[in-house]
C-alpha cells in the first residue's frame, strides 16, 4: 500500500465490462412487479399528509381524499409523469468538471452512507456521540479517495442546534471536500430553502445550480404508503429549484413491508414512484434519481438486519427495478450489523453485495464507512470499503484482451525452459496487475503483510495529516457562515 504525496481530488467510477452484467429478474418478474405497484397506487394509494402535495395531485386529475389525505394514482398518470424524468443528468461538484458525477448510464459512482449518530472516536477509540467536527474530517478523507465519488455526510453534527443542523452539516461538507454533496436531514421546507441558498453560493450562479448542481437532497417515505409532510415540503422546494431529489424508500421485510422480496419491491415501488409522480407534476424535468433500500427484520430482537444473505438479490434487482422506469439507481452494499470493520463477515456481506449491484448497472453506491446498520461511524472503516470497491472495479472492468497483453513476443523470446524475471514486460506490467490495498501491505521490516486495520489507520492518519482539499472561496465561506446566522434567527427551536 502505497502512500502517495498530497494531490487535488480525483474520483474513479467503475465502468462495467458488458460482458460482466448480470440480471436477477426476468422481463416477466419485472413486469409482474410493475403491475403490482399499478394495482397498489390505484387501488390503496399513498398518504401525502400536505396541502400543496394533495392540491397538486387533485389538479392533475389523480384521486385525492383530503380527509385521509391519502391519493389514489391512476397509471395512465403515473406514466405520463414519469416520462419527463430525465434518465441523464450531471451532480455537479464545486472543483472541476472531471470531478461531477455523470449519470449517463455507463458509470458506478461510488459515496459515502449516512447518516449515523455514534462515531468511534479516533483519539481514545471508544464510541461517542457524532459532532460536525466529523463530518469535516470524514469529508477530507472522501476527498482525497478516489473510489468516493460523492459525499453524504456521514454522521448528524449532534454538537449544533437541532433547527440548523442540515446547514452546518452543508458547511462542514463544502469546506472540506471538493466532491458531490448530498444531504437527508433537510426535512422541512425553510431549512431546505437555506440549503439550497448555500447550493447557489457554491455553485456560483442560478444558472451554474441547475447545470452543475453542487447539492442534491435524498428523502425519505415512511413505510407503509405514507410520508412526512415536513420531508415533501423540503422535496417540493428542490424540485421547484431544479436540483436533484431521490426518494429512498427504506422498508424493512417482516415489520413495515411484507415478509417477501418481491412485496417489499412492490411496497417500496409504490413508495418511490408516487413521489416521482408528484415532482414531475409540479417542474416537469426535474432530475430524480431511484433508491429502494430495505433491511429484514431480526426475528429475534425486532431490530432491524442489513446484511443478510438474501440482500444482495434484492439490491441488484431494484437496479433492474429503477431502469425500467428509465431513472439512475442509488443502490447499496455493506452497512453491516456488526461494529468492527475487520470481523471477517464484514467483508464477506460487503463485498459480495457490491460485486453484485455494480455488475446489476448502479449508477450511484452510497455505502461507504458505517456499521451497525449504518448508525455507526468507524474512521478506518471507509479505508477497508474502499479496497473492496478497488476490487469490484477491478473484476467488473473484466480482461483486456489485446496484442500486448497475450504476449505472444514475450512467451517465444523466451521459449521452452526460460523465465520471466529479467524481461522489461515483467518490470513494465507486475506493478500495474498487483496494486495492493490495506489487506496486502507489505511489511518489508517484517518481511509479512500488516494487519489490515493496522494499515487503515496509518493511512487515515496519513491522509488526515497530508491531504489538502482545495479551500472554499473567502467571500463564499463567508456567506455559508451568514446563511446560517440567518436561518438560526428565522428557525423555530
Amino acid at each position: 500500500m502505497s502512500l502517495e504525496c498530497p494531490t487535488s481530488a480525483c474520483i474513479s467510477p467503475i465502468t462495467i465490462k458488458p460482458e460482466m452484467k448480470i440480471k436477477t429478474l426476468s422481463n416477466q418478474d419485472l413486469a409482474r412487479i410493475h403491475q403490482a405497484t399499478l394495482a397498489v397506487l390505484n387501488e390503496t394509494g399513498v398518504r401525502f399528509p400536505c396541502e400543496k402535495a394533495l392540491n397538486i395531485f387533485a389538479e392533475a386529475g389523480a384521486q385525492v381524499d383530503f380527509k385521509s389525505q391519502t391519493v389514489k394514482i391512476q397509471p395512465d398518470l403515473l406514466m405520463e409523469s414519469l416520462a419527463h424524468a430525465p434518465r441523464h443528468f450531471t451532480m455537479g461538484s464545486r472543483g472541476d468538471r472531471d470531478l461531477d458525477v455523470v449519470l449517463d448510464g455507463h458509470k458506478t459512482y461510488g459515496g459515502t452512507a449516512g447518516t449515523g449518530t455514534q462515531t468511534i472516536d479516533r483519539a481514545t477509540g471508544r464510541r461517542r456521540p457524532s459532532t460536525k467536527s466529523d463530518i469535516a474530517m470524514m469529508a477530507l478523507i472522501s476527498d482525497y479517495l478516489p473510489s468516493i465519488s460523492f459525499y453524504w455526510p456521514m454522521v448528524a453534527a449532534q454538537d449544533c442546534p437541532v433547527k440548523s443542523i442540515a446547514l452546518h452539516e452543508l458547511e462542514a461538507s463544502f469546506a472540506n471536500t471538493q466532491k458531490h454533496v448530498q444531504i437527508v436531514s433537510c426535512v422541512n421546507q425553510k431549512s431546505a430553502t437555506y440549503a439550497i441558498e448555500m447550493a447557489k453560493t457554491i455553485a456560483g450562479s442560478s444558472e451554474q445550480l441547475k447545470t452543475r448542481p453542487p447539492l442534491s437532497l435524498i428523502a425519505s417515505p415512511i413505510s407503509p404508503l405514507a410520508n412526512d409532510q415536513g420531508v415533501i415540503d423540503a422535496a417540493l422546494v428542490f424540485a421547484e429549484a431544479g436540483l436533484p431529489v431521490g426518494f429512498a424508500s427504506m422498508p424493512v421485510l417482516g415489520s413495515t413491508a411484507p415478509a417477501s422480496i418481491a412485496g417489499t419491491m412492490v411496497l417500496g415501488n409504490a413508495e418511490i414512484l408516487s413521489s416521482v409522480c408528484l415532482l414531475q407534476l409540479i417542474n416537469p424535468g426535474t432530475p430524480l434519481f431511484y433508491p429502494l433500500f430495505s433491511a429484514m427484520m431480526n426475528p429475534f430482537t425486532g431490530r432491524i438486519l442489513v446484511s443478510t444473505h438474501i440482500q444482495h438479490l434484492f439490491y441488484a434487482g431494484t437496479v433492474q427495478l429503477g431502469h425500467y422506469y428509465n431513472l439512475p439507481v442509488m443502490s447499496s452494499f455493506g452497512g453491516s450489523d456488526l461494529q468492527h470493520p475487520q470481523n471477517w463477515s464484514v467483508g464477506k456481506s460487503d463485498a459480495i453485495d457490491a460485486f453484485f449491484v455494480c455488475a446489476a448497472g448502479a449508477d450511484m453506491l452510497p455505502s461507504f464507512g458505517l456499521l451497525e446498520a449504518y448508525t455507526l461511524l468507524h474512521p478506518d472503516k471507509l479505508l477497508f470499503d474502499d479496497d473492496i470497491f478497488q476490487a469490484v472495479k477491478t473484476m467488473s472492468e473484466g480482461l483486456c484482451i489485446n496484442s500486448d497483453t497475450l504476449a505472444v513476443e514475450e512467451i517465444m523470446a523466451v521459449g521452452s525452459g526460460g523465465h520471466f524475471l529479467d524481461r522489461e514486460f515483467t518490470l513494465n506490467n507486475l506493478r500495474q496487475l498487483w496494486q495492493p490495498g490495506i489487506t496486502q501491505d507489505w511489511s518489508a521490516e517484517n518481511q509479512d503483510f500488516r494487519d489490515p486495520l493496522e494499515s487503515a489507520a496509518r493511512k487515515t492518519r496519513w491522509i488526515i495529516d497530508n491531504h489538502q482539499p482545495r479551500p472554499l472561496d473567502a467571500n463564499a465561506a463567508t456567506e455559508l457562515k451568514r446563511i446560517i446566522r440567518s436561518a438560526e434567527g428565522e428557525l423555530p427551536s
